[in-house]
């Protein structure tokens, strides 16, 4: 039994490349934005209003977070792997990037292979990351996001719709980033 669980991480992450592969060869880039902070970040706005489909999810630390609580504040969704290098480069640029900015914003760290609970402990630690960390273990987050590719973050907006995606690496430390979340968000 324990020779099948170690295959799923390994089988998660090539199904992750091939579809990130896929979706590079098919996707259509939007039509132009009237926003170009935006475009120049690589943030893909939702002009029709959808709502963040809702989760309840168990942090690192052992405590549930649920969505719906964090309403009244624009939320960031970092979804990573613990395999996924460029999801812990930019992990470290994110943590950088939220400091100081807890009064405007939520930022949250959602590690799609939750089951490696250990690993990503260690992770954090390396990385010194402070933010807060969800394990996403038997959830349907994964479906009901889209997920197939990581890194991703998704923009969710105060009153709890969909805002923004990121597929890929960002530089969270760029001078663009935060004015582009703010312009977003509407933040001043």
């Amino acid at each position: 039994m324990k020779g099948r669980l170690a295959v799923f991480p390994i089988l998660l992450c090539t199904f992750l490349a091939f579809a990130a592969f896929f979706q590079n060869i098919f996707f259509v880039p939007p039509a132009r934005s009237d926003s170009p902070a935006c475009e120049s970040f690589g943030i893909t706005r939702f002009h029709q209003k959808k709502e963040a489909p809702a989760f309840s999810l168990k942090s690192l630390d052992g405590n549930t977070v649920s969505l719906s609580d964090l309403r009244g504040k624009p939320v960031i969704l970092f979804f990573w792997g613990s395999w996924c290098t460029a999801c812990k480069e930019d992990m470290a640029l994110l943590q950088k990037f939220a400091e100081g900015k807890k009064n405007q914003l939520t930022v949250l760290t959602i590690a799609v292979d939750g089951e490696r609970g250990n690993r990503i402990r260690g992770i954090i630690k390396d990385n010194r990351v402070t933010l807060p960390v969800l394990l996403v273990l038997k959830e349907n987050v994964i479906k009901n996001y889209g997920i197939n590719a990581i890194p991703v973050t998704y923009l969710i907006s105060a009153e709890g719709f969909m805002a923004g995606k990121i597929l890929g690496q960002r530089d969270w430390s760029a001078p663009d980033a935060w004015s582009t979340v703010k312009e977003v968000f509407n933040l001043r």
